[in-house]
């Protein structure tokens, strides 16, 4: 029996058989089987002989298949296999086919990458820019974010800087600047140009607003420069008052009217005759209007005096030596007495005409204004420390 198990199969399926054989001798023996294989290098017979002993010669064959079977599932568990991979390894990498015309091209894709689809869309990547400021012309840089701050530099027409906050209410622009104390500075909007400000800016608290010199005029308040060393401040209707007046200032005055011999206030040229410039009261000129009118009643022809000779009571006025116009005697010594006084009744360079005063905003002020402007000039210069940064 031993002839007919191939030697390849090994020692267990030997042993199977016999372990089979033995129980065919002692349990199947009405029915054993001898069979031989004529492929066998050692057979006795040259072809397959099978002997039935039995009826149950078909269940004993089925029997041995059952257990062949059973053998060679038992054989194929312990023949050499793949090696799993450690868990800790990932998956070898994917190929993600694409169909071109021609041939069929594999791209193979790195371990934890993603194929791009068909479908993908590629966005052009956008190069960020910084936010800035732009000087057109020449630009100062403050302090803080407003005129009262002080100016610690410029920008030139041209010059850049970078922004790095705004201000609460988004006027001025708080860049970075060297000569700052902060290494930043403060610019106007509206004197720059802008770009590349996000959405969102940081916000800049304003630094303490500095108080202004001493002698600054307040908000609403301007200095009055009558002269450059009248700083009083007023409101901007007074500055513009005072520089109509000291631009009038000539017309108002006798001798920009009248010249040199413009008498002073309250005195007006006599005018007795031809030229008379001597300066009297009014009446006194009104007198010598109406002596002149009738002196030719007043002359004796036939007198002592020649032609001119006055009548009884009259004398020769005077005024010069030529004038021979026949007056009473008081009027006689009246014109002698405003000849001897001419010369401190003629006005000063600065004397006003009528209807005009002088302003005296300060000492020594003779500009001609009107009493009402002299009145608001001495109201605001009672005010002025009001209206002044002390």
């Amino acid at each position: 029996m031993a002839k007919i198990i191939p030697e390849f199969l090994g020692s267990s399926f030997k042993k199977t058989h016999q372990w089979l054989e033995s129980q065919s001798a002692s349990t199947f023996s009405p029915f054993r089987a001898i069979v031989l294989n004529p492929f066998w290098k050692d057979n006795i017979v040259q072809k397959p002989t099978f002997i039935y002993r039995g009826e149950n010669a078909m269940n004993k064959r089925r029997i041995l298949l059952s257990v062949l079977a059973i053998w060679a599932l038992v054989i194929s568990c312990n023949l050499p296999g793949g090696t799993p991979l450690p868990s800790n390894v990932s998956s070898p990498p994917t190929a993600t086919s694409m169909t071109v015309p021609g041939p069929t091209v594999m791209l193979t894709t790195a371990p934890g990458v993603t194929a791009p689809s068909a479908t993908d869309t590629l966005v052009p990547s956008v190069t960020p820019c910084t936010p800035n400021v732009v000087a057109p012309t020449p630009v100062n840089v403050r302090s803080g974010p407003g005129t009262v701050y002080e100016v610690i530099g410029a920008l030139v027409p041209g010059g850049t800087a970078p922004i790095a906050g705004k201000n609460a209410e988004g006027t001025w622009w708080y860049i970075e600047f060297p000569g700052g104390g902060s290494g930043h500075g403060w610019v106007g909007g509206t004197v720059v140009t802008a770009s590349c400000v996000p959405a969102t800016l940081a916000i800049i608290a304003a630094p303490p607003t500095p108080l202004p010199p001493s002698g600054t005029c307040k908000d609403g308040y301007v200095q009055r420069l009558i002269k450059p060393s009248d700083k009083v401040c007023v409101p901007p209707a007074s500055k513009a008052q005072a520089d109509a007046d000291n631009a009038a200032a000539s017309s108002r005055t006798s001798v920009g009217t009248y010249g040199a011999t413009a008498c002073k206030m309250g005195y007006v040229w006599r005018e007795a005759y031809a030229g008379d410039v001597v300066c009297v009261t009014p009446a006194t000129r009104t007198q010598a209007q109406a002596d002149n009118t009738a002196a030719a009643s007043r002359v004796d022809p036939l007198g002592a005096w020649g032609p001119n000779s006055c009548v009884a009571g009259f004398v020769w006025r005077e005024a010069i030596p030529t004038d021979l116009v026949c007056v009473t005697p008081a009027i006689h010594s009246e014109a002698l007495a405003d000849n001897a006084a001419a010369a401190s009744r003629v006005a000063g360079a600065n004397e006003c005409v009528s209807g005009y005063v002088w302003r005296e905003a300060f000492s020594g002020d003779r500009v001609c204004v009107t009493p009402a402007v002299k009145t608001q000039v001495a109201a605001d210069n009672a005010a002025a420390p009001s209206h002044t940064w002390p």
